[in-house]
């Protein structure tokens, strides 16, 4: 193979590297950017229904995402906490593999004094959680969905202290909306 082919095809791979966004990525400023907590929440999303990816990828791509671990009692738990002067959870999803119970416990790393209000069938449960202190919920989430919770005291939601806690599994039929797609902006 002559030198100008070999040029060409490595002009060829290089601007096809560098031009595509999905390969774009593997550039070594891109790569120390996905830390393991954006990474599962970059895997995550594309399980998620089109119209609320949008959504789920812009609030929470900093707090990252978590899977709830099944106990041996059967109880599901997961860990957040609340980094020093961020007004973040993190992480900021937990993913549960199906329905049951939750068990979160949280953790105040901050300065100012934080609450989680929190879903569960129906009702919401408040937890208070003071400065540099922990705290523990259990909430009961009997179907598959997608849970906000957040921080009630002052204006910390808006500054970022929202979560989600997406529940997997089957939704029944007759549970399912009969939507066209709607076009995003």
């Amino acid at each position: 193979m002559s030198a100008f082919i070999r040029t060409k095809i490595s002009v060829c791979a290089l601007l096809v590297l560098t031009g595509c966004a999905h390969l774009g990525l593997l550039r070594p400023n891109r790569l120390k950017q996905l830390n393991p907590r954006v990474a599962n929440l970059v895997n995550e999303l594309a399980r998620v229904d089109h119209p609320n990816e949008d959504i789920v990828g812009r609030l929470f791509a900093h707090g990252g995402l978590a899977h709830a671990k099944r106990g041996d009692d059967g109880v599901m738990r997961a860990r957040i906490h609340v980094p020093p002067n961020q007004f973040i959870w993190e992480p900021a999803i937990i993913v549960m593999p199906q329905s049951g119970e939750l068990e979160l416990e949280f953790h105040n790393e901050d300065q100012a004094l934080h609450m989680a209000f929190l879903p569960s069938n129906g009702e919401r449960v408040l937890l208070n959680l003071p400065s540099h202190d922990a705290g523990r919920a259990r909430i009961q989430l009997d179907e598959p969905g997608l849970y906000w919770f957040g921080c009630p005291v002052g204006n910390h939601a808006g500054r970022g202290m929202l979560g989600l806690v997406m529940v997997r599994g089957n939704v029944p039929e007759e549970a399912r909306l009969d939507r066209p797609k709607q076009e995003r902006p």
